[in-house]
């Protein structure tokens, strides 16, 4: 659960998904550090822009805080904030999703394409989260034992059993058994368009 980041070159994709583990992806990228924060110091040292707390949702009260006082949540975010900062070629988030609510992974979603946007830094997010990564990322990697099995985007590798169906998958499947013409979506609000489209 954290952030890491690397200069290395990838794969020439703003946004990479990657179902396996850290060790798998330092097969591909040979160079990963990651950010110590020292626990003595308060986080106005580290952030400078108050707009980064704004996007993720923090307080400025959070400036006077030190970093042993901040929350698991909050650590993350200004763990985060600092390593987007350095403009590194690629930062990785490795399951760094875990214990954000819908609310605050959608905010952190926001954030990463806006210092995408801005800085030309790509992400690899690698987490178990198939609706984050979708979210995030429409190409995907899936890799185990430093061994590479897929690469494409996230629909193909659940229809081809690589990865969980997802209940709204099922849903869309037990649809189109009853000849409703709706397109495999992981976005719920896509599904609710389609859904009106096949009715009217």
């Amino acid at each position: 659960m954290e952030v890491e980041y690397s200069n290395d070159k990838f794969n020439n994709r703003s946004f990479t998904g990657f179902i396996g583990e850290i060790t798998d992806l330092s097969h591909i990228i040979n160079d990963i550090n990651k950010i110590k924060l020292k626990r003595n110091i308060k986080v106005k040292r580290i952030i400078k822009n108050d707009e980064d707390l704004k996007m993720l949702g923090l307080s400025k009260e959070i400036l006077k805080t030190k970093i042993k006082d901040l929350s698991e949540s909050e650590y993350k975010l200004v763990l985060l904030i600092k390593t987007c900062a350095l403009k590194p070629n690629i930062i990785i988030l490795n399951n760094f999703d875990l214990g954000f609510n819908y609310k605050t992974k959608s905010k952190i979603s926001k954030y990463i394409k806006t210092i995408n946007a801005l800085y030309n830094i790509d992400f690899i997010i690698i987490t178990n989260d198939l609706l984050f990564i979708n979210k995030n990322a429409k190409h995907i990697i899936i890799a185990k034992n430093e061994i590479i099995k897929y690469q494409g985007d996230i629909l193909t590798a659940i229809k081809q059993g690589l990865l969980e169906k997802l209940p709204i998958i099922d849903f869309i499947d037990l649809a189109r058994e009853k000849n409703k013409k709706i397109e495999y979506t992981l976005d719920k609000k896509e599904l609710l368009k389609a859904i009106y489209r096949s009715v009217f």
